[in-house]
Protein backbone atom coordinates (compact mmCIF):
# COMPACT_ATOMS: atom_id res chain seq x y z
CA UNK A 1 0.00 0.00 0.00
CA UNK A 2 1.79 3.25 -1.14
CA UNK A 3 1.74 7.01 0.90
CA UNK A 4 2.78 8.51 -2.01
CA UNK A 5 4.61 11.79 -1.78
CA UNK A 6 5.75 11.15 2.33
CA UNK A 7 9.04 10.67 3.36
CA UNK A 8 9.48 8.47 6.26
CA UNK A 9 12.66 9.07 8.42
CA UNK A 10 14.38 6.35 10.58
CA UNK A 11 17.69 6.67 12.10
CA UNK A 12 20.14 4.44 14.32
CA UNK A 13 22.92 4.47 16.32
CA UNK A 14 26.10 1.66 15.65
CA UNK A 15 29.44 1.28 14.56
CA UNK A 16 30.03 4.50 16.13
CA UNK A 17 28.02 6.82 14.36
CA UNK A 18 24.08 7.63 13.98
CA UNK A 19 22.98 5.83 10.74
CA UNK A 20 19.86 7.23 8.56
CA UNK A 21 17.26 6.19 6.17
CA UNK A 22 14.55 8.33 4.73
CA UNK A 23 11.72 5.97 2.41
CA UNK A 24 10.17 7.42 -0.14
CA UNK A 25 6.23 6.45 -1.39
CA UNK A 26 5.50 3.50 1.17
CA UNK A 27 3.17 3.23 4.00
CA UNK A 28 4.73 4.03 7.64
CA UNK A 29 3.85 0.95 9.05
CA UNK A 30 5.76 -1.19 5.84
CA UNK A 31 8.79 1.47 6.25
CA UNK A 32 8.87 1.16 9.67
CA UNK A 33 9.27 -2.97 9.71
CA UNK A 34 11.77 -2.31 6.85
CA UNK A 35 14.14 0.03 8.69
CA UNK A 36 13.85 -2.22 11.76
CA UNK A 37 15.19 -5.68 9.72
CA UNK A 38 17.40 -3.02 8.42
CA UNK A 39 18.91 -1.59 11.50
CA UNK A 40 19.19 -5.02 12.98
CA UNK A 41 21.88 -6.33 10.76
CA UNK A 42 23.65 -2.85 11.60
CA UNK A 43 23.97 -4.28 14.91
CA UNK A 44 25.15 -7.80 13.59
CA UNK A 45 27.83 -6.28 11.79
CA UNK A 46 29.04 -3.66 15.16
CA UNK A 47 29.35 -6.61 16.84
CA UNK A 48 31.35 -8.64 14.03
CA UNK A 49 33.03 -5.80 12.40
CA UNK A 50 33.92 -2.69 14.67
CA UNK A 51 37.18 -1.89 15.73
CA UNK A 52 36.16 -0.46 18.98
CA UNK A 53 34.00 -3.48 20.22
CA UNK A 54 36.92 -5.43 22.26
CA UNK A 55 34.30 -8.16 22.57
CA UNK A 56 33.99 -8.48 18.79
CA UNK A 57 34.58 -10.95 16.19
CA UNK A 58 37.16 -8.25 14.58
CA UNK A 59 39.03 -8.01 17.96
CA UNK A 60 39.69 -12.11 18.51
CA UNK A 61 40.54 -11.94 14.88
CA UNK A 62 43.52 -10.00 16.25
CA UNK A 63 44.24 -11.52 18.68
CA UNK A 64 44.89 -15.21 16.53
CA UNK A 65 48.44 -16.54 17.34
CA UNK A 66 50.67 -16.96 14.35
CA UNK A 67 49.50 -20.01 12.26
CA UNK A 68 45.77 -19.92 13.79
CA UNK A 69 42.62 -20.10 12.11
CA UNK A 70 39.16 -18.51 12.57
CA UNK A 71 35.98 -18.58 10.71
CA UNK A 72 34.91 -15.48 9.42
CA UNK A 73 31.09 -14.51 7.82
CA UNK A 74 30.58 -13.23 4.51
CA UNK A 75 30.43 -9.75 5.39
CA UNK A 76 34.31 -9.82 6.51
CA UNK A 77 34.85 -11.53 3.30
CA UNK A 78 33.28 -8.94 1.06
CA UNK A 79 35.52 -6.27 2.59
CA UNK A 80 39.00 -8.16 2.75
CA UNK A 81 38.29 -8.80 -0.70
CA UNK A 82 37.69 -4.93 -1.56
CA UNK A 83 40.68 -4.03 0.43
CA UNK A 84 43.12 -6.02 -0.75
CA UNK A 85 42.20 -5.23 -4.45
CA UNK A 86 42.11 -1.92 -3.94
CA UNK A 87 45.08 -1.94 -2.01
CA UNK A 88 47.00 -3.38 -5.34
CA UNK A 89 45.34 -0.78 -7.32
CA UNK A 90 47.03 2.04 -4.95
CA UNK A 91 50.52 0.03 -4.39
CA UNK A 92 49.94 -0.13 -0.51
CA UNK A 93 48.55 3.07 0.00
CA UNK A 94 45.53 1.34 1.00
CA UNK A 95 46.02 -1.26 3.70
CA UNK A 96 43.27 -2.42 5.97
CA UNK A 97 46.02 -4.68 8.27
CA UNK A 98 47.51 -1.02 9.53
CA UNK A 99 45.62 -0.82 12.50
CA UNK A 100 48.85 -0.63 14.97
CA UNK A 101 49.51 2.49 13.17
CA UNK A 102 46.38 3.83 13.21
CA UNK A 103 46.25 2.97 17.02
CA UNK A 104 49.47 4.35 17.01
CA UNK A 105 48.56 7.78 15.76
CA UNK A 106 45.46 7.70 17.90
CA UNK A 107 47.31 7.25 21.31
CA UNK A 108 49.69 10.01 20.48
CA UNK A 109 47.07 12.33 20.17
CA UNK A 110 49.42 14.48 17.96
CA UNK A 111 51.09 14.64 14.48
CA UNK A 112 54.25 15.37 15.86
CA UNK A 113 56.77 13.17 14.82
CA UNK A 114 60.13 11.68 16.51
CA UNK A 115 61.87 9.80 14.19
CA UNK A 116 64.55 7.97 17.36
CA UNK A 117 60.60 6.58 18.85
CA UNK A 118 61.58 3.07 19.83
CA UNK A 119 57.83 2.45 19.85
CA UNK A 120 57.23 3.68 16.60
CA UNK A 121 59.88 1.94 15.18
CA UNK A 122 58.82 -1.34 16.39
CA UNK A 123 55.33 -0.65 15.63
CA UNK A 124 56.18 0.23 11.67
CA UNK A 125 58.78 -2.75 11.35
CA UNK A 126 56.08 -5.14 13.13
CA UNK A 127 53.16 -3.93 10.55
CA UNK A 128 55.12 -4.46 7.46
CA UNK A 129 56.19 -7.91 8.44
CA UNK A 130 52.65 -8.67 9.49
CA UNK A 131 50.20 -11.03 6.95
CA UNK A 132 47.04 -12.66 6.81
CA UNK A 133 45.73 -15.29 4.33
CA UNK A 134 41.94 -15.91 3.48
CA UNK A 135 40.54 -18.87 2.02
CA UNK A 136 36.79 -19.29 1.40
CA UNK A 137 35.61 -18.39 5.03
CA UNK A 138 38.75 -19.46 6.58
CA UNK A 139 41.08 -16.61 7.61
CA UNK A 140 44.81 -17.36 8.44
CA UNK A 141 47.36 -15.15 10.57
CA UNK A 142 50.20 -16.16 8.80
CA UNK A 143 52.96 -14.11 10.30
CA UNK A 144 52.30 -11.61 13.61
CA UNK A 145 52.22 -8.02 13.11
CA UNK A 146 49.04 -6.49 10.98
CA UNK A 147 45.87 -5.78 12.74
CA UNK A 148 42.74 -5.84 10.72
CA UNK A 149 40.67 -1.93 11.36
CA UNK A 150 37.79 -1.13 8.59
CA UNK A 151 37.14 1.69 10.22
CA UNK A 152 37.85 3.54 6.51
CA UNK A 153 35.29 1.68 4.77
CA UNK A 154 32.81 0.31 7.27
CA UNK A 155 30.74 2.63 7.41
CA UNK A 156 29.96 2.83 3.41
CA UNK A 157 30.05 -0.78 3.31
CA UNK A 158 27.14 -1.03 6.14
CA UNK A 159 24.97 1.72 3.91
CA UNK A 160 25.32 -0.78 0.99
CA UNK A 161 24.04 -3.63 3.11
CA UNK A 162 21.27 -1.72 4.03
CA UNK A 163 19.87 -0.54 0.09
CA UNK A 164 20.10 -4.20 -0.47
CA UNK A 165 18.36 -5.48 2.11
CA UNK A 166 16.03 -2.78 1.20
CA UNK A 167 15.70 -3.60 -2.26
CA UNK A 168 15.89 -7.05 -2.25
CA UNK A 169 13.89 -8.31 1.20
CA UNK A 170 11.60 -4.95 1.24
CA UNK A 171 11.34 -4.05 -2.55
CA UNK A 172 11.52 -0.33 -1.64
CA UNK A 173 13.65 1.05 -4.40
CA UNK A 174 13.18 4.70 -3.35
CA UNK A 175 15.10 5.63 -0.50
CA UNK A 176 18.07 7.96 0.80
CA UNK A 177 20.79 6.26 3.16
CA UNK A 178 23.46 7.48 4.99
CA UNK A 179 26.00 7.26 7.89
CA UNK A 180 26.55 10.67 9.69
CA UNK A 181 26.97 13.31 7.74
CA UNK A 182 29.77 11.84 5.73
CA UNK A 183 28.39 8.82 3.86
CA UNK A 184 25.35 9.30 1.59
CA UNK A 185 23.87 6.61 -0.66
CA UNK A 186 21.36 7.70 -3.34
CA UNK A 187 19.04 5.05 -4.54
CA UNK A 188 15.87 6.38 -6.77
CA UNK A 189 14.04 9.69 -5.85
CA UNK A 190 10.64 10.07 -4.77
CA UNK A 191 8.10 10.93 -7.00
CA UNK A 192 8.10 12.50 -10.14
CA UNK A 193 12.15 13.89 -9.08
CA UNK A 194 15.04 12.73 -11.27
CA UNK A 195 17.47 12.67 -7.94
CA UNK A 196 17.53 13.36 -4.19
CA UNK A 197 19.05 16.98 -3.60
CA UNK A 198 22.11 16.61 -1.54
CA UNK A 199 24.02 20.11 -0.25
CA UNK A 200 27.96 20.59 -1.18
CA UNK A 201 29.45 22.77 1.04
CA UNK A 202 27.36 26.32 1.80
CA UNK A 203 26.70 27.15 -1.98
CA UNK A 204 26.47 24.03 -3.66
CA UNK A 205 24.01 21.37 -4.05
CA UNK A 206 23.08 18.35 -6.57
CA UNK A 207 21.08 15.66 -7.37
CA UNK A 208 21.82 11.75 -6.54
CA UNK A 209 20.38 8.83 -8.28
CA UNK A 210 21.93 5.40 -8.03
CA UNK A 211 24.87 7.09 -7.00
CA UNK A 212 27.47 7.45 -2.99
CA UNK A 213 28.85 10.42 -2.11
CA UNK A 214 31.24 10.50 0.93
CA UNK A 215 33.23 13.18 2.38
CA UNK A 216 36.13 13.83 5.09
CA UNK A 217 35.95 17.23 6.19
CA UNK A 218 37.79 18.09 9.83
CA UNK A 219 41.03 19.11 10.15
CA UNK A 220 42.09 16.27 12.90
CA UNK A 221 43.62 13.24 12.57
CA UNK A 222 41.37 10.15 11.55
CA UNK A 223 42.33 6.68 12.44
CA UNK A 224 42.08 5.95 7.87
CA UNK A 225 44.26 8.84 7.03
CA UNK A 226 47.40 7.01 7.92
CA UNK A 227 50.01 6.45 4.88
CA UNK A 228 51.00 2.75 5.33
CA UNK A 229 54.02 2.94 2.89
CA UNK A 230 55.63 5.63 5.47
CA UNK A 231 53.77 5.08 8.39
CA UNK A 232 53.09 8.76 9.04
CA UNK A 233 49.12 10.63 9.44
CA UNK A 234 48.29 13.35 6.55
CA UNK A 235 47.25 16.84 8.18
CA UNK A 236 44.58 17.40 7.05
CA UNK A 237 42.94 20.94 5.77
CA UNK A 238 39.76 23.02 6.54
CA UNK A 239 38.20 21.95 3.45
CA UNK A 240 36.33 18.43 2.61
CA UNK A 241 37.26 15.81 0.03
CA UNK A 242 34.22 14.59 -1.77
CA UNK A 243 34.05 11.45 -3.45
CA UNK A 244 31.25 9.75 -5.81
CA UNK A 245 30.72 6.52 -6.78
CA UNK A 246 28.56 3.16 -7.74
CA UNK A 247 28.64 1.93 -4.02
CA UNK A 248 29.43 3.78 -0.38
CA UNK A 249 32.01 1.47 0.34
CA UNK A 250 34.09 2.32 -2.94
CA UNK A 251 33.14 5.88 -2.32
CA UNK A 252 34.75 5.51 1.18
CA UNK A 253 37.63 4.30 -0.05
CA UNK A 254 38.45 6.81 -2.53
CA UNK A 255 37.96 9.78 -0.07
CA UNK A 256 40.99 8.01 2.17
CA UNK A 257 42.98 7.60 -0.74
CA UNK A 258 42.56 10.85 -2.17
CA UNK A 259 44.27 12.79 0.48
CA UNK A 260 47.22 10.17 -0.12
CA UNK A 261 47.81 9.82 -3.30
CA UNK A 262 49.71 12.66 -6.00
CA UNK A 263 47.46 13.92 -8.29
CA UNK A 264 48.66 11.65 -11.22
CA UNK A 265 47.98 8.91 -8.97
CA UNK A 266 44.39 9.66 -8.26
CA UNK A 267 43.65 10.06 -11.92
CA UNK A 268 45.34 6.74 -12.67
CA UNK A 269 43.05 5.47 -10.18
CA UNK A 270 39.78 6.93 -11.47
CA UNK A 271 40.39 6.08 -15.11
CA UNK A 272 40.47 2.71 -14.29
CA UNK A 273 36.37 2.77 -13.10
CA UNK A 274 34.24 5.51 -15.10
CA UNK A 275 32.17 5.57 -11.99
CA UNK A 276 34.57 7.22 -9.79
CA UNK A 277 34.89 10.70 -9.02
CA UNK A 278 37.15 13.10 -6.66
CA UNK A 279 36.52 16.46 -5.49
CA UNK A 280 39.69 17.73 -4.18
CA UNK A 281 40.03 20.15 -1.38
CA UNK A 282 41.77 22.67 -3.92
CA UNK A 283 38.13 22.83 -5.05
CA UNK A 284 39.27 20.77 -8.26
CA UNK A 285 37.06 17.80 -9.57
CA UNK A 286 38.24 14.83 -11.24
CA UNK A 287 36.57 11.65 -13.40
CA UNK A 288 32.85 11.21 -12.23
CA UNK A 289 32.58 14.60 -10.37
CA UNK A 290 33.26 16.80 -14.33
CA UNK A 291 29.99 14.64 -15.26
CA UNK A 292 27.48 15.78 -12.42
CA UNK A 293 25.30 18.55 -12.54
CA UNK A 294 26.26 21.19 -9.62
CA UNK A 295 24.38 24.71 -9.18
CA UNK A 296 24.10 26.99 -6.68
CA UNK A 297 21.61 27.22 -3.91
CA UNK A 298 18.54 29.19 -4.71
Amino acid sequence: MSDSGVIHNFSHQALGTRFWIRIADEDFAFAERAAESVFYTLDRLDSELSSSNSNGTLSLINQLPEGEMISVSDDFCTLWKFSETFKKETAGVFDVTAGALFRYWADRGTDEFNPDDAVWEKTFQDYKTGKFLLDGNELTRKQCGGIIDFSGIIHGYACDRMSEMLESSWGIHRSLLGAGGNVVLALDPPGEATGWRMGLGHTLELKLCRTALTSKPNKTIQSCLVNPLSGQPIKLGQDAIRAVANTALEAEALTTVGLLLSKSEIESLLTRVSTRGLWLPSGECLGMFKNLDLVNRG
